[in-house]
């Protein structure tokens, strides 16, 4: 009994630093990556080409992630190797801050802190694999309730920051603070006799239904839609002469729709009635889509347009991981997220360079594409396949 009691206590404490460390983790990255952001879309008056390289740069690492982390994964467990990532965007973030004048500096600066990312949501996935090991499912899908809610509300706080401390602080002033604040991250999260790495064990694919093209398209339109955002966006703020407190305004209020739709999807069980659910996604797309058309240039408007494209777009993203982890075992999941991952960067490129061509109407594209994204989901054949899980073991996410 005591050892049980000791073994509850010992997870329990594993989760609280989890919470900490991913949550303090996105806090700053958000901040770095906006920061980034603006300070590459200023090196060059009225050109936009440096910024649009950045963003499609910054997909690049997800061909490279996943043959890095099974490499990593035979000598270190997820907690250590989300250590040593976040010890790597310390550094970045002072190198950030000493490229701040030079677009290459800044480019390559931003190529790898998007590396580190895309690799730490990978260790921080195996680290809660450890955490979470022989707990009931109830009790898991708190916890992922509860990860998925601190971090949202931490990446919404980050441009936030960046926005209060940049115009306070010189750019290797905010940059020394990122770096401290990561330095601190991967100091607590790091140990040298944590929890082993999970057993790892052969899953068989099961081919019993094939992904329909109504659910894959918009997995594939995940990453451009973000992209084709994080584009448009201080394009736009910068055209209206705005600063980086808009901008962190703006992308903020775009990921508390995302939060928003989770707890609402949560609290009113919307499984029950999928075609209500993907019909009300469409029209909050077009109300979104209506009102930054239509409505004055006002910051308060245009970030009432954001938060409802916000809900769209996570509702849809909700949607996506219930259906294929309803239908498919984890291999099978992994195999499709990957395939969808890397037809999402010629789909990215494609979009920039539309965007570039219509640099005066870029905002429309991330509306549009959202849109586009949850007609596909409202088709016969995802609604359908969403609804009947196969004899495939789920996975929970």
């Amino acid at each position: 009994m005591n050892e049980k009691s000791a073994v509850t206590r010992n997870a329990a404490k594993e989760l609280v630093m989890f919470l900490f460390c991913s949550t303090v983790y996105r806090l700053f990255s958000g901040a770095l990556m906006v920061s980034l952001t603006w300070t590459i879309l200023n090196q060059d008056e009225g050109g936009y080409l440096p910024l649009a390289l950045a963003i499609f740069c910054s997909f690049i690492p997800a061909f490279i992630t996943p043959a890095m982390i099974k490499r990593l994964s035979l000598r270190m467990n997820g907690r250590q190797m989300s250590s040593w990532f976040v010890l790597g965007l310390a550094g970045l973030a002072l190198i950030s801050g000493v490229s701040r004048d030079f677009t290459l500096g800044l480019l390559i600066t931003n190529l790898f802190a998007w590396l580190m990312i895309m690799s730490l949501e990978a260790s921080l996935d195996m680290w809660f694999a450890q955490i979470q090991r022989g707990m009931d499912e109830t009790r898991v899908r708190r916890i992922s309730g509860a990860t998925t809610a601190t971090s949202q509300a931490a990446l919404m706080t980050g441009p936030l920051l960046a926005a209060g401390l940049m115009p306070i602080l010189n750019g290797m002033g905010f940059s020394l603070v990122l770096s401290a604040g990561f330095f601190m991250v991967a100091a607590i999260c790091f140990t040298r006799h944590s929890q082993p790495s999970a057993v790892q064990t052969t899953v068989e694919v099961t081919a019993a239904t094939r992904l329909p093209l109504t659910l894959f398209v918009p997995m594939v339109l995940i990453w451009p839609i973000l992209g084709a955002f994080n584009f448009m966006l201080p394009v736009y703020v910068a055209s209206h002469g705005w600063a980086l407190f808009e901008l962190g305004v703006l992308d903020a209020v775009f990921g508390l729709g995302m939060a928003l739709i989770g707890v609402l999807v949560i609290i009113a069980n919307t499984g029950r009635n999928l075609t209500a659910y993907l019909s009300g996604l469409i029209a909050l797309a077009l109300i979104a889509t209506l009102m930054w058309l239509l409505m004055p240039d006002n910051l308060l408007l245009k970030a009432l347009s954001l938060l409802i494209l916000g809900m769209a777009f996570g509702g849809a993203r909700v949607h996506i991981r219930v259906a294929i982890a309803c239908r498919y075992s984890e291999a099978a999941v992994g195999l499709y997220v990957s395939r969808a991952n890397a037809l999402a960067t010629p789909v990215l490129l494609l979009i920039l360079s539309l965007q570039l061509a219509m640099i005066d109407n870029a905002w429309l594209l991330p509306f549009l594409l959202v849109t586009l994204s949850v007609a596909l989901l409202l088709q016969t054949s995802a609604t359908r396949f969403a609804r009947g899980p196969s004899s495939t073991a789920a996975v929970g996410a």
